[in-house]
């Protein structure tokens, strides 16, 4: 496949998630950013990291070969930057520091490891960039990753706050289905440790009543419930379907897009809970997020220095 010569300059952002590596190409064309290709890979980092904090061999290989086939993309595309950042599970995994140089090496690029604060600047500027300026009104976007969650507060493109809590969809279902049993007794415990990691939040007496999912979480729920919106009862509904299904592989087999996001009810669980615990009415899902928000920023630093 042979890029287009255009004059708009191509940048790349490549994601080494929790779950899945992602990469993203785009360029900003009359104010607007267009993908001109993507790539996607379920490296299942998360999942196997053990009790002692490290990740298995086999993980590492799988996330290695992928970022092989990233680097090939990257260089047959040529784009004029290229960021990329890890996230969550290479800030616990106690073997990161051999896997990282491995993983630069494998890529042929520079890899950031970004703390939760630069995850959710980055999730909020792909938020933004894709809804607007708006008006100056608060706007809260949730993310709740593979493993961790972040929480952003701001007024059209100014960040007032980014809280970041160490728990995802991941960890959410090996710790209460991790034997892939679902049911209400798990779901509710599920929902009320969830509660308790958000408790100390203060964003919910900050915020408006309808907060913005830039995350796999909240599109496939939406996607499942046909909405534009969740709301309270959408997602009871949800849960009351998925406690029916009764196991994970059953759940993965209903819906299509909970094959694509293998840990949706651990998912769902924290998503019922920040909505509780914040008081939240509505959450949205927004179709941006990281990867967005990393080309936007590479493409603000470069009309800085032209």
């Amino acid at each position: 496949m042979t890029p287009p010569t255009l004059e708009s300059p191509l940048y790349a952002a490549v994601e080494l998630g929790s779950d899945s590596f992602r990469l993203h190409v785009g360029r900003v064309e009359k104010g607007a950013l267009a993908l001109v290709a993507t790539m996607a890979e379920p490296v299942r980092l998360a999942a196997t990291l053990d009790e002692d904090g490290y990740l298995c061999a086999a993980a590492m290989r799988r996330a290695l070969s992928c970022l092989g086939e990233f680097r090939r993309s990257l260089d047959a595309w040529r784009p004029e930057a290229v960021r990329v950042v890890a996230t969550s599970v290479l800030r616990l995994a106690r073997n990161a520091p051999v896997f990282l140089p491995a993983a630069e090496q494998a890529l042929g690029r520079r890899i950031e490891l970004i703390d939760g604060s630069e995850a959710g600047r980055l999730v909020y500027l792909g938020v933004a960039s894709t809804l607007g300026a708006g008006l100056d009104e608060p706007r809260l976007v949730a993310d709740i990753g593979s493993g961790s969650t972040e929480l952003v507060l701001g007024r059209g493109e100014r960040i007032e706050r980014i809280e970041s809590y160490a728990v995802g969809a991941v960890r959410q279902s090996l710790t209460f289905f991790g034997d892939g049993r679902i049911d209400e007794v798990g779901f509710e415990a599920a929902v009320r440790s969830g509660r308790s990691r958000f408790a100390q939040s203060v964003l919910g007496r900050k915020a408006g009543r309808i907060a913005y999912g830039a995350c796999g979480t909240v599109r496939a729920l939406a996607e499942i419930a046909q909405a534009d919106g969740l709301n309270r009862d959408s997602l009871m509904r949800l849960r009351r379907l998925v406690v029916e299904a009764g196991h994970l592989a059953r759940v993965r087999l209903a819906w299509e897009p909970a094959a694509r996001a293998p840990h949706l009810p651990g998912g769902l669980a924290l998503l019922i809970a920040l909505m509780e615990e914040l008081g939240i009415d509505e959450v949205k899902p927004v179709h941006a997020g990281l990867r967005v928000g990393a080309l936007w920023d590479l493409h603000a630093r470069a009309a800085v220095t032209a």
